[in-house]
């Protein structure tokens, strides 16, 4: 009696995983993703929530000159300024971008787990400082491009830095919500 139960029991089990099995590879394939050819090799397929995220980015330079409605002149500065910031900011995020490599091979060492603690913690200070560095870099870029600004086009950017805090301030609670 005890064998014929085992043996039933062990029937219904390889039952069961057959057709979940069968189910698995029966699955269809997706074919709204966007296959590597569609993108180009020189760059990785976007993430599956890519689609939810499309409205996320900031507006191109391009939308935003034409939306504060720039003069050729005003276009010609505010592209120095970008370019300049950009060699400015470059350095700053090689850097945080060493100390980045550096914290995940000190993880990977053979140190005491304190002295790693440690060693982490001050390199992560330093990513800290770096990005205040760029931060402060940045700010300075904004003060100089809207002094080049009329009076009707500094109104358009305030509403639109609100427009962007309140779009933030959306996500945020979007993604506080997923993560519960």
């Amino acid at each position: 009696m005890k064998k014929s139960l085992k043996m039933m029991t062990i029937a219904g089990m390889a039952l069961v995983l057959g057709l979940a099995t069968a189910g698995i590879c029966q699955a269809e394939p997706d074919f709204t993703r966007p296959m590597p050819e569609e993108h180009g090799f020189d760059r990785p397929l976007p993430p599956p929530h890519a689609q939810k995220m499309k409205g996320h980015r900031p507006p191109s330079p391009e939308e935003f000159e034409k939306r504060l409605n720039l003069t050729e002149e005003q276009k010609q500065i505010a592209k120095a300024q970008r370019e300049a910031s950009i060699e400015k900011i470059k350095p700053i995020m090689e850097q945080i971008k060493n100390k980045k490599s550096e914290i995940e091979m000190t993880k990977m060492s053979r140190m005491a787990q304190q002295a790693i603690d440690e060693r982490v913690a001050e390199l992560q200070g330093e990513i800290r400082e770096l990005r205040k560095q760029a931060h402060e870099i940045r700010r300075e870029n904004m003060k100089a491009f809207e002094a080049t600004l009329t009076e009707d086009q500094k109104k358009e950017l305030k509403k639109m830095k609100e427009e962007g805090r309140k779009h933030f301030e959306k996500m945020k609670k979007q993604r506080a919500k997923a993560r519960k």
